[in-house]
């Protein structure tokens, strides 16, 4: 059975788990400031309060009212995106800031966890500068020149709310963040440059039909060939007398051979007489 004596320190237990679930109220807190009653109705309006409330460790930095600036003629949607840039997700006050080992500290702001951050518009870059801190979006190009003003209060380690002179500027919160950090694209690229080896090798075709191929000069064209009359076969030819002697016909051998005849039997009878 269990001691009655344990269940005031179980309630007490469950008191103190419930209170930290809800660590603090932010509407309530700056409440108590009115210098910053505009920046309190913002966080409001926007619904960003509400999520402020259910954090266990934050750094609101907070804009006064002589310094709000256009905040308060910013859409729903955009607004709620600055001030989400003004939620660091850690704890910081003036002595931890003078702690800091390196002369500016990246810092993580609560509109890193929106999913939508984009060119380091979820960080914050805080720098030591002439004795005082300049708070700036770590975006490429930012200008950064929100100074620390004062301490407005701070419970460790838990919610701190410091004081800064102006609203932090970050590019790009109304969807017009160009890629600041992409390279530009160059001129003439390897890839679409035709290669020059070819460029000289080619011959364009005027110049192929006025400059014809070896075969082409040496043939002889139609037009020569039927201008000039072709060569008869025997024109180079010798005469046939100077080539073999003429062969006796059939008849011209018979009378020779009688003639021989009748001249041996005159010698036969001119040998007996």
């Amino acid at each position: 059975m269990m001691n009655r004596s344990i269940v005031p320190l179980l309630c007490s237990f469950l008191l103190l788990a419930a209170s930290s679930a809800s660590a603090f109220n932010i509407t309530k807190i700056l409440g108590q400031y009115p210098d910053y009653s505009t920046f309190n109705e913002l966080l409001s309006k926007s619904g960003l309060a509400t999520e402020i409330n259910h954090r266990g460790t934050i750094t609101l930095l907070a804009i006064p009212n002589g310094a709000i600036g256009d905040l308060t003629s910013k859409s729903e949607d955009v607004l709620k995106r600055v001030l989400s840039t003004h939620v660091v997700l850690d704890y910081y006050d003036p002595m931890k800031l003078k702690s800091m080992k390196d002369k500016t500290a990246k810092m993580t702001n609560m509109y890193q966890q929106s999913g939508k951050a984009a060119y380091d518009q979820g960080f914050l870059n805080c720098t030591a500068k002439d004795g005082s801190f300049v708070f700036g979006s770590a975006v490429k190009g930012a200008e950064r020149d929100s100074k620390l003003d004062k301490s407005v209060m701070n419970q460790p380690y838990n919610i701190s709310i410091l004081s800064l002179s102006q609203p932090i500027v970050t590019p790009g919160l109304d969807g017009t963040l160009a890629p600041v950090s992409a390279p530009p694209p160059k001129a003439n690229s390897p890839a679409s440059a035709p290669p020059p080896a070819e460029e000289e090798e080619a011959e364009s075709p005027e110049e192929e039909a006025e400059s014809p191929s070896e075969e082409e000069t040496e043939a002889p064209s139609p037009s020569e060939d039927a201008d000039s009359p072709a060569p008869s076969p025997d024109a180079d030819a010798p005469p046939a007398d100077a080539q073999s002697p003429p062969t006796p016909s059939p008849s011209s051998a018979g009378k020779l051979k009688a003639s021989l005849g009748l001249f041996v039997v005159l010698a036969s009878m001119v040998a007996t007489y």
